[in-house]
C-alpha cells in the first residue's frame, strides 16, 4: 500500500509530530511505502534528536518551504495542494494535523476543533482568547476552517486524541469521531515507578508559553518553602519574554525552592522525575495532556484541572489523580499538600499501571489497523 502523511510541519516536535512520526513507524513497520507531504521542509537531525522516534527509514518528502516564519496556522492550508495534486498516486492519504482542507482525505486524526479555540468555555485559557492581538489574527482562519469542515469532513474517517475532544467534536461539528490516545513513550518513564526513595519534591512539564501558567509557580512554590519544585519545559525565542517574566517572578517572592530548567535534556528530565511525588499541571481544558502520562508512568500523582483530557481521560474524573476546580493558588496548594501525603509506592505503581493504556505501543496497533481497514 501507498501512504501519504500530511502534516504542516514536524519541526515543532510536540504532540501533533509525534502522533505522525508513530503513523508513518507504523506503517514502515508493516512494510507499506510512505511517503510525506509537509509545509516546511523536516530537520530530520533535530527532530529525532528531540522526539527519540526512530523511523526504519526516512520517508520521501514533498515540501513547499525551507522555513516558516509567519502566519503560521494559515500555511496549513496550503497542504490542501498536495490532497489536489497527489491524490491519485496514493491509496491511502492521511492528514495527522486534523484541520479541514479544500478537499477530505482518508482519514483524518483531529486533535481539537481549530476553529473552536476562540468558542466555548476554554476560550480565556487560550492565546486566542486571552490576547486580542492573536483573537484578530485567529478570526479569518476560524471562518475557513467552518466553512471547509463542513465538505472535507464528510468523506473521512475522523479520529481524535480523547474522550474530551471527541465530546466537543460532537456538540460542535455534529460529527462522530473514533477515539485513538496519542502515543507516549513510556519505555524511558516506567521503571521509574519502582523508585521509592522520593522527597517532597512537585515538577511540571511544558514548553514555556503564557497558556502554561507557569507564572503561578513561584507563589505556589514560595507558600511551601520546605517542598521542592521543578519546572522543565523547551524554550524558543518567540517566548522568551514569558520566561523571564517567570524568572523576574521567581525572584521577587524569593521561590529559591523552584528550579527551572530550560530545554533539560531528556536523561536530566528523567532524574528529575524519580525523584518527584507530584505532577502538577496547570493548562486547564487541554486537549489530551501528554506531560501527565509522563508523570503517572514515572509513579507521580497527577495534580490537574477538573477539565479536559487530562481530567476525564488521563485521571478518569479523580481515579488517577487530583484536581482543582479554578486557578486559584490556594485550592492548588490544598491538591498539592493531598498528594503529597497520599503518595506511597503502592500508588505510584496504579499511577504507572494505568499510564500503559497511551502507550506508543498500542497507538501503532491501533493506527495500522484502521489505516489496512480504510484501504480495502
Amino acid at each position: 500500500m501507498k501512504v501519504l502523511i500530511l502534516h504542516n510541519t514536524l519541526n515543532s516536535c510536540g504532540g501533533g509530530e509525534r502522533v505522525a512520526l508513530h503513523t508513518i513507524k507504523a506503517l514502515q513497520d508493516a512494510s507499506h511505502e510512505v511517503d510525506l507531504g509537509v509545509v516546511e521542509r523536516t530537520d530530520w537531525k533535530k527532530v529525532i534528536e528531540i522526539t527519540g522516534i526512530k523511523l526504519s527509514r526516512i520517508p520521501h518528502e514533498t515540501y513547499l518551504t525551507e522555513k516558516l516564519r509567519t502566519f503560521g496556522i494559515y500555511q496549513r492550508l496550503l497542504l490542501s495542494y498536495y490532497a489536489l495534486k497527489l491524490a491519485k498516486k496514493y491509496d491511502l492519504m492521511i492528514n495527522t494535523h486534523g484541520d479541514a482542507m479544500i478537499t477530505s482525505t482518508h482519514v483524518t486524526y483531529m486533535h481539537f476543533p481549530t476553529l473552536l479555540m476562540v468558542t466555548g468555555e476554554w476560550v480565556w485559557y487560550t492565546k486566542y482568547g486571552k490576547n486580542p492581538f492573536w483573537r484578530a489574527y485567529f478570526e479569518p482562519y476560524k471562518l475557513l476552517q467552518n466553512f471547509l469542515s463542513k465538505r472535507a469532513l464528510e468523506n473521512t474517517i475522523l479520529l481524535t486524541n480523547s474522550k474530551f475532544s471527541k465530546n466537543v467534536i460532537k456538540k460542535w461539528l455534529g460529527k462522530e469521531a473514533l477515539v485513538v490516545y496519542p502515543p507516549v513513550e513510556l519505555h524511558d518513564y516506567l521503571p521509574l515507578a519502582a523508585y521509592e526513595r522520593r522527597d517532597d519534591v512537585v515538577i511540571s512539564i511544558g514548553r514555556f508559553a503564557p497558556e502554561k501558567n507557569w507564572h503561578l509557580l513561584p507563589k505556589i512554590a514560595s507558600k511551601l518553602p520546605d517542598t521542592k519544585f521543578y519546572l522543565i519545559g523547551s524554550l524558543s525565542g518567540y517566548y522568551k519574554s514569558y520566561f523571564e517574566h517567570v524568572l523576574r517572578l521567581k525572584e521577587k517572592l524569593n521561590a529559591e525552592n523552584l528550579l527551572i530548567y530550560p530545554n533539560a535534556p531528556h536523561k536530566l528530565k528523567l532524574k528529575l522525575l524519580s525523584e518527584a511525588k507530584v505532577l502538577l499541571h496547570l493548562y486547564p481544558y487541554e486537549h489530551f495532556g501528554i506531560s501527565v502520562v509522563e508523570g503517572q508512568a514515572s509513579g507521580c500523582i497527577p495534580v490537574i484541572h477538573k477539565s479536559g483530557g487530562q481530567w476525564l481521560d488521563i485521571a478518569e474524573n479523580g481515579k488517577y489523580g487530583i484536581g482543582y476546580d479554578r486557578l486559584d493558588i490556594n485550592d492548588i496548594l490544598e491538591c498539592v499538600k493531598n498528594a503529597l501525603s497520599r503518595w506511597s509506592l503502592e500508588e505510584a505503581s496504579k499511577m504507572s499501571a494505568h499510564s500503559l493504556k497511551f502507550s506508543d505501543d498500542r497507538f501503532r496497533n491501533e493506527i495500522l489497523k484502521i489505516a489496512e481497514r480504510c484501504a480495502e
